[in-house]
């Protein structure tokens, strides 16, 4: 008993052991984990230090040993200032006086890379500074201190005047702003803008004739008069003020050249308005804001001005005052261009100039006194657009379309030729136009090039400004259409569909073209406006090119010495008929209408006669008042060649079809067939492989429309658009070159 009570108590013993080495082992651990984190907590904060050094490193890079910086005026001399010590080797010591006690401070700075210090400077006093830098010899800096200040010109307004701070022009914009000039009654009357020479009458101190400025900015117009810096001093007795002009430094100087210093003319009582310390800079004076007008929902003067690849053009001058206006005077980059009264009636020209660069127009309306009483001034250049897009479009159907001074439209150059030299000037408000023409419909569509536009609320308008390439970024204060992105892509320009013209179940012009291998041939004009005693002249075109004119609809036109087997482009332009729209002024004349045919250069199939008996089959011939005539036996080879065709048999290029008989009648002397009773005779016509489409005008006009017909060279299966192909000419599935039609039989 007493032995099992002694295993239990070393058993007990081992237990408390093992618990004490795994609670050690746990310390150990903890311990372990806590030096860890305090080494890597340390290796954060060196490389935080070390990140946030190199950052100020890179801030006083070009900045000099010691700088300061203005932050508070005191008083007339004295001002509170930061100076700055920087170096990106560090910075051990610097050394100062204190201004409290006169003595030296030594500032240790423990090798940072840039130390401030308040102090508190005097003008025109240095300052002492002792830097020591890392690993360098202490050197000493001197802050030289003088106030800020803005130096101005103070000098004699003329010989023997008095001295003021001239006029500062500074940041006002010279296409703007121009020299107001006082005339012998005191009106202001304007002057040349400021990027011309100064007026040598502009300002006089001396005899209270202060310099004036015009600055107007889109319709609104602001007098400012310049206040030159000056000292007064009060007279309470006389209740009057004295005026001294001073310059930057606050010294004068008299006509006779003497100069009284600033602690003179305190002493004598002057003072000087706050107005000439702008923030903490000493200024030689300022411009006051007199008065503004224009402030209204309408401009007092408005205009409208674009510019071509030569000119500015001015327009649509109009005024919005009661005021009395006797004289507008328009000015292009400060330069009078025009002088007139009454903008109805010459409020529309135009000025030879290079537009290449921004022009400056402005309109100036004056009283009978010579005052302004309205301006407006507006930036006008060479309206640049992204040239018309025009790959996506038929080449060979669509045309270019521009209008002449009379406004009648010409349509006959298609776009895969060179664009006309006045197919579009943006600048002159002609924007570029084309008309696709299919199936007797015409489609007129306008490019809208990439642009920006602002809304002016005032002038209930809106301000356009091109835009080059596809530029994403608007100019402050515009804004790009959304039309201009199309599916996530950002457009050039956009072609934007005007109208549609004519009908394709009626239409207004309208011919029949046929083609042979050199030649292409249009039959008389009919359509909806062909109609008695209405005339036209009628100009025809093949790709572009002019070939002649007809004046009746009746008739008829050949293009000849045509490429074999090549498709070509007829346009026939329809215009009204005057006394001079000859051949020579063909495109003169309003405009009426347009017909547009394609078609290739292609003979109709020569006739086969294999399977013909050659003793009883001849040429049937006729002459040009339609006598017929037979001709000889069919001759042809084993292969089925006509060995003995005659020349004018057939041309279907003049719809002279290619006829044959058969019969067993003798044939007389006179080339005709002895008809004897029992004996047959029979008529046949060949009709060549062609495709046919029953045209619009064959529906609308019945007695007139006829149905398309295009030879097939071949056994061609594919058509044109819009066409078929007989199913004649199909036969036991075989595709026929043509076939003989009977045309009729006599005898039994």
């Amino acid at each position: 008993m007493q032995e099992t009570n002694e295993k239990e108590t070393i058993k007990e013993k081992i237990k408390k052991l093992k618990d004490k080495i795994m609670q050690q082992s746990k310390f150990k651990k903890i311990l372990i984990l806590v030096v860890i984190f305090a080494l890597l907590a340390s290796c954060i904060i060196t490389l935080t230090m070390q990140t946030i050094k190199q950052i100020q490193i890179k801030k006083i890079e070009d900045k000099p040993l010691l700088e300061y910086e203005v932050k508070n005026r005191i008083n007339r001399t004295t001002y509170e200032i930061v100076v700055r010590i920087n170096s990106a080797d560090g910075i051990e010591s610097i050394s100062y006086i204190d201004q409290n006690t006169n003595n030296e401070i030594k500032l240790n700075a423990y090798g940072k890379v840039t130390i401030g210090i308040d102090y508190i400077v005097e003008d025109k006093k240095d300052y002492d500074f002792k830097i020591k830098i890392k690993n360098q010899d202490e050197i000493t800096k001197t802050l030289e201190f003088e106030r800020p200040k803005i130096q101005g010109n103070y000098k004699a307004e003329i010989d023997g005047g008095i001295y003021v701070n001239e006029p500062d022009l500074t940041g006002y914009n010279t296409n703007y702003t121009r020299y107001l000039n006082i005339d012998e009654d005191g009106n202001l009357e304007p002057g040349e803008w400021i990027n011309g020479e100064k007026p040598s009458n502009w300002y006089n101190y001396e005899e209270q004739q202060w310099a004036n400025i015009y600055v107007e900015a889109n319709g609104l117009e602001t007098y400012y008069v310049w206040i030159p810096r000056y000292c007064f001093k009060l007279d309470q007795k006389e209740q009057k003020s004295e005026v001294k002009f001073i310059d930057v430094d606050d010294n004068y100087q008299d006509q006779n050249g003497q100069v009284t210093t600033w602690e003179k003319l305190e002493k004598d009582g002057y003072q000087i308005p706050e107005a000439f310390t702008w923030g903490v800079t000493e200024i030689p004076g300022y411009w006051a804001m007199k008065y503004t007008a224009g402030e209204r929902n309408l401009y007092t003067i408005n205009f409208e001005t674009t510019a071509s690849k030569t000119k500015v053009y001015v327009k649509t001058v109009s005024k919005n005052t009661t005021e009395n206006i006797t004289k507008y005077i328009c000015y292009i980059n400060g330069e009078q261009i025009k002088e007139f009264d009454d903008p109805t009636i010459i409020g529309n020209f135009e000025h030879k100039m290079d537009t290449d660069n921004i022009n400056y127009v402005n309109i100036t309306a004056l009283n009978e006194n010579g005052e302004i009483v309205g301006s407006m001034t507006k930036e006008c250049k060479q309206a640049k657009v992204n040239e018309p897009e025009l790959s996506s479009f038929n080449q060979d159907t669509t045309f270019f379309v521009t209008y002449d001074e009379d406004g009648n439209e010409h349509s006959t150059i298609p776009i895969n030729k060179e664009k006309p030299s006045d197919w579009y000037d943006y600048g002159e408000s002609r924007w570029a136009n084309i008309v696709t023409r299919n199936n007797e419909l015409e489609t007129y569509y306008v490019w809208i090039p990439r642009y920006e536009f602002k809304l002016d609320q005032t002038a209930q308008r809106s301000n356009v400004n091109f835009i080059e390439g596809i530029k994403e970024e608007a100019t402050k204060g515009y804004q790009i259409p959304e039309a201009f992105t199309f599916n996530g892509k950002q457009l050039t320009g956009y072609w934007a569909m005007k109208y549609t013209v004519g009908d394709a179940a009626a239409p207004r012009f309208d011919t029949e073209v046929t083609a042979t291998s050199n030649s292409i041939k249009t039959k008389g004009i009919t359509g909806t406006e062909i109609k008695d005693g209405q005339e036209y002249i009628f100009n025809y075109y093949i790709d572009g090119t002019y070939q002649g004119t007809k004046t009746t609809a009746a008739d008829e036109f050949e293009f000849e010495q045509l490429d074999s087997k090549k498709t070509y482009t007829i346009l026939v332009e329809i215009r009204k008929k005057t006394e001079e729209n000859s051949n020579e002024n063909h495109d003169k004349g309003e405009y009426a209408g347009t017909i547009v045919k394609q078609i290739a250069t292609i003979d109709a199939n020569k006739p086969e006669l294999i399977g013909f008996n050659p003793e009883k089959t001849y040429y049937v011939l006729y002459d040009e008042n339609g006598n017929e005539t037979i001709g000889n036996k069919i001759d042809i080879d084993d292969d089925g060649n006509i060995m003995n065709k005659p020349d004018n048999w057939y041309d279907y290029s003049k719809r002279k079809w290619a006829n044959i008989v058969v019969t067993d009648a003798d044939i007389t002397e006179d080339k005709k067939i002895n008809y004897e009773p029992g004996k047959m005779t029979t008529y046949y016509v060949w009709i060549p492989r062609y495709e046919f489409m029953i045209t619009s005008s064959q529906y609308a006009q019945p007695t007139q429309g006829r149905t398309e017909v295009r030879f097939i060279e071949g056994t061609r299966t594919d058509t044109d658009v819009g066409y078929q192909i007989p199913e004649a000419f199909t036969f036991n599935g075989k595709q026929l070159t043509g076939y003989w039609a009977m045309k009729y039989t006599a005898g039994n």
